[in-house]
């Protein structure tokens, strides 16, 4: 009991000392930190390793490209920044290309190393309502090339919904078609993401690749029809078909089982076509993979381009 009492006394006497001296002890002190980036740790192994990454994209391969939503008005993490986008990726296409940051800036030195292109996006599906009077339009469509020709982007990417009989939505394809194929330089590139049938058939040549909508396909017999209207239909040469999938999409075989979006229509690149390669969407929801950041977007790459 003694020595119970000289315990419970002891303790008593520490928590009052804790609360007298708790802000002595819990006082904030700045740590200093440095973190060293690749390029930083071994210059020349980087300058070897961002070589082989150019060659490899400048190889006939097939085509890896995504959506970012950049610069947002709060980040949640490195998703939202190029600089950690998979090395091995083709195209990204920045969705939120109106606000280009500082931090996109600083980012697209690290882009060019890699070879990755940059294009900006320019989403007229889902905004065609603001965009319906062809001077609001042909605005918003200066306005992305000033940008691209400004901050050395590689090009452009738009939406588009096809509407049959309706004069206005084909003079809208006619107007994006038409400015952004003639203010395109050597080496970039125009990307049409949708339904093929929207961009009328004598400008469809100056589309470089067609993301096909099949991002929300859940079965893949529906995208195997797809293909056959763009292939067939809509005459896009293979070469120049992407088939869209979800980061976190579901996307069902034939026998009804459920496979990851990304990589099941990773096979279907091939076995519908081959085609030109797959789009990923929703790219930042493949970032916090429980194993590896973007895992499924590496083994998609890996998949298509085995002995790259």
């Amino acid at each position: 009991m003694r020595n119970y009492r000289i315990i419970s006394l002891f303790a008593v006497l520490l928590a009052a000392f804790g609360l007298a001296s708790c802000s002595d002890w819990t006082e904030t002190e700045g740590l200093k930190s440095s973190v060293r980036k690749p390029w930083e740790q071994d210059p020349a192994l980087w300058a070897d390793y961002t070589a082989a990454l150019r060659a490899y994209k400048q190889s006939e391969h097939f085509i890896v490209y995504a959506q970012l939503y950049n610069s947002p008005e709060k980040s949640g993490s490195e998703q939202d920044y190029m600089r950690c986008l998979p090395d091995s990726l083709d195209i990204v296409s920045l969705t939120n290309a109106d606000n280009f940051s500082e931090f996109d800036r600083e980012d697209m030195a690290v882009m060019r190393e890699k070879g990755t292109k940059v294009l900006c996006h320019l989403d007229y599906a889902g905004r065609a309502e603001e965009l319906a009077d062809a001077a609001v339009l042909e605005a918003c469509i200066d306005k992305a090339i000033a940008l691209v020709r400004a901050e050395g982007l590689d090009g452009f990417a738009f939406t588009g919904t096809p509407r049959v009989g309706d004069a206005a939505a084909q003079a809208a394809a006619a107007l994006l078609v038409g400015k952004f194929s003639a203010a395109k330089g050597e080496g970039q590139l125009l990307v049409f993401e949708g339904n093929p049938l929207f961009v009328a058939a004598d400008d469809r040549d100056k589309v470089d690749y067609f993301v096909l909508d099949t991002e929300r396909t859940q079965h893949a017999q529906d995208v195997k029809f797809k293909v056959i209207n763009a292939l067939d239909y809509a005459a896009v040469p293979a070469r120049k078909l992407l088939l869209a999938a979800g980061a976190s999409a579901p996307l069902y075989d034939e026998d009804r089982t459920e496979h990851a979006a990304v990589v099941e229509m990773t096979r279907r690149v091939v076995e519908f076509g081959p085609l030109g390669g797959l789009g990923v969407y929703d790219i930042g929801k493949d970032y916090y993979h429980s194993e590896m950041n973007y895992l499924n977007i590496r083994q998609a790459v890996q998949t298509l381009n085995p002995s790259k």
